[in-house]
């Protein structure tokens, strides 16, 4: 049986996998990392078992650098963790030749899952206020693709669970539409491959490798200008313009919204902003709570509530540093063998506190915004009068009070008029259902979202 260290250094491994898929080719992730065992780790070095001497080699010439940066991500090192790579005597040693030549191209996943990680699926994405309509729109366009929602662009700050919202979708599609064909890229491999296919004379293939799909999942779209500029640029309208004609669904990421993309064309640009524009907000401290328990559940480690609290409350930033906050307590407790106090955690944790450094939206500017959106008196809206051309910004006011700010139902209802919690939390069920239901609400809420958040 295995010791505590080892399943925790196993468990670090299994986190950094995501990670590694992000960073390097699918010959490297399918042909070795995915066959790496973790042995041990002393926190200073991170032995690796590799299946045979050539993957050794490999990795240590060609990624070791990367492995040991996305350790040191999740751990909160400055510098890279150590590698130590061992080869197993348990396994024959393939030939090298015939294991490159029997990898797929990069960032196909035509039939169903090969680039999608098995993590990022719905069941596994915890929703609450800061990504729900992120949430709500994704699960539409899975169930319903290039019918709805088209394109579907979702924009938040890193490691908030874009990536994972968009596999989400390649995985229900593919579950509910086994014939169709999915294909998940990130926007750096995309102008890498369109390099490779002018360079070699093959564009024609390349057109048709991307204008020949169903779904199109494509990440980090911010580099495309940052890549190559227009030359890029211009392919990728040109296979966008081809997937909406034809009724295929477009799902893209980003780190800012549409309008904030650095883009030579402007075509791109309006092109992106005629579908559905989402937004996922840094987490509060309850949804950063449940994050953490469905994590220790999911990798069925013991850890307190009343520590999962701490860690929660301490640790603001995104999803992945609260994760890596969580991995590192653990670590530390197993590799040095102590009880987890509260003192003990906050020290082990110093190094991932931070406040998020999205804009803090405050009553005052939800109420002066709404105010000048809705031709409605800021007096009116925290006043005592019930018409129907009042009620409906008060309650699209407390509505985005909600969601944009960490203050509580009553704090809200005393900042309207003294208004009952129970006011606020009916506006905010009433708005809820209108924009789940209502795709003219849908727009004007999630615009007035963005805009108040700076974006």
């Amino acid at each position: 049986m295995p010791n505590r260290g080892e399943a925790l250094c196993k468990q670090l491994w299994k986190t950094a996998l995501p990670l590694l898929a992000e960073r390097v080719g699918p010959v490297t992730y399918d042909g070795f990392l995915r066959n790496v065992k973790a042995l041990s780790y002393d926190g200073e070095t991170f032995v690796l078992e590799v299946p045979n001497q050539f993957a050794k080699a490999w990795l240590e010439e060609h990624h070791s650098g990367v492995i040991g940066a996305a350790l040191a991500e999740l751990l909160q090192r400055d510098e890279p963790v150590r590698l130590d790579l061992r080869v197993s005597d348990r396994q024959p040693e393939p030939a090298p030749p015939q294991l490159l030549e029997a990898t797929p191209p990069a960032a196909e996943t035509a039939g169903g899952n090969r680039m999608l990680n098995p993590k990022y699926t719905f069941e596994q994405f915890v929703v609450a206020d800061c990504n729900r309509f992120a949430h709500a729109a994704a699960v539409q366009v899975a169930k319903s693709p290039g019918k709805s929602y088209n394109p579907l662009f979702i924009h938040s700050k890193v490691g908030l669970g874009k990536t994972h919202l968009m596999q989400a979708i390649g995985h229900m599609v593919c579950k509910l539409y086994p014939s169709a064909r999915v294909v998940y890229i990130s926007a750096e491999d995309f102008v890498n491959e369109l390099i490779t296919s002018i360079r070699d004379n093959r564009t024609e293939a390349f057109r048709r490798k991307y204008r020949t799909v169903d779904v199109w999942l494509v990440d980090d779209i911010q580099f495309i200008a940052a890549i190559e500029g227009p030359v890029s640029e211009e392919a990728f309208f040109h296979t966008f313009n081809t997937l909406y004609q034809n009724d295929k669904q477009v799902v893209i990421a980003s780190d800012c919204p549409p309008r904030h993309l650095q883009l030579i064309n402007e075509r791109l640009r309006s092109r992106l902003e005629m579908g559905i524009v989402a937004d996922l907000r840094h987490p509060d401290v309850e949804t950063r709570i449940a994050i953490l328990e469905k994590k220790v559940q999911t990798e069925e480690v013991s850890i307190p509530r009343e520590i999962l609290e701490l860690i929660a409350k301490e640790v603001e930033s995104n999803i992945r540093v609260l994760e890596g906050a969580l991995l590192n307590v653990c670590a530390y407790a197993s590799l040095n063998n102590v009880e987890l106090t509260p003192e003990l955690v906050k020290e082990i944790i110093a190094p991932y506190k931070g406040s998020s450094d999205q804009h803090r939206v405050t009553l005052e500017e939800i109420v002066d915004y709404v105010s000048k959106q809705m031709a409605c008196s800021k007096e009116d809206i925290l006043g005592p009068k019930r018409s129907k051309e009042i009620v409906w910004p008060r309650q699209v006011a407390m509505y985005l009070s909600r969601e944009l700010t960490d203050n509580s139902l009553a704090e809200i209802g005393r900042f309207f008029g003294n208004r009952d919690h129970t006011t606020v939390m009916h506006a905010y069920e009433k708005v809820s259902n209108l924009v789940a239901t209502d795709e003219k609400t849908l727009w004007l809420v999630n615009d007035m979202k963005s805009a108040l958040q700076g974006s």
